[in-house]
């Protein structure tokens, strides 16, 4: 495979990749997000949030994950169908699951132990009011910069993969769809976290 299938495919999986491979990759997916939380003890609780919290049974990540995947799938699904009756439960499952492989890259990048060792001196040096002269290394420094950055871009490219995937599952490229996808994503994810179904 050439750097630019490689690149399409990554930009793209929906058009390239078979439906079975697409499920199968995004079910490995959701169950790396499941035991990385375990091990990193973070939650995802929303649909595109990852906090830290006390460990928990593994049992309990996936249920999470269930939770998050299944309200993303059911609004999704929903919204599908008023606009194109003959959208498949499927092709949006895959969508939601794709996009959520995202999360994967953020976990494994941002919150791993290193980076967070590095953010807890830099929240040390906080806490003690050396806010003007913070005792901090310039590779921290730019790796701490370099992480925000990764996850504004992550963020995007979570967005980026479920509208590509709904797009294809209701036959549209109109713009309209596109706002309608991440804002009914966005207030999904403020409903998730009033309501806290995380037990």
């Amino acid at each position: 495979m050439s750097s630019r299938d490689f690149v399409n495919i990554m930009l793209n999986p929906f058009e390239d990749v078979t439906s079975r491979k697409l499920l199968i990759f995004g079910s490995l997916g959701f169950l790396l997000l499941s035991i990385l939380g375990f091990f990193f003890h973070f939650i995802n609780n929303g649909i595109i949030q990852l906090h830290f919290n006390h460990p928990r049974p593994f049992w309990k990540y996936l249920i999470y994950g269930l939770i998050n995947t299944g309200a993303l799938t059911a609004l999704m699904y929903a919204y599908a169908r008023f606009n194109y009756s003959k959208t498949r439960l499927f092709d949006v499952l895959i969508s939601v699951l794709i996009a959520q492989c995202v999360l994967v890259i953020i976990a494994l990048f941002l919150l791993n132990p290193y980076i967070m060792g590095i953010m807890d001196d830099l929240k040390g040096e906080i806490e003690k009011g050396n806010i003007d002269k913070l005792n901090i290394s310039p590779i921290n420094l730019g790796i701490i910069t370099l992480a925000g950055i990764f996850s504004i871009f992550s963020i995007y490219y979570f967005f980026h993969l479920l509208v590509r995937g709904m797009k294809i599952a209701i036959n549209s490229n109109k713009l309209f769809h596109t706002i309608a996808i991440v804002l009914l994503t966005l207030v999904l994810d403020v409903i998730l976290n009033v309501l806290n179904p995380y037990f």
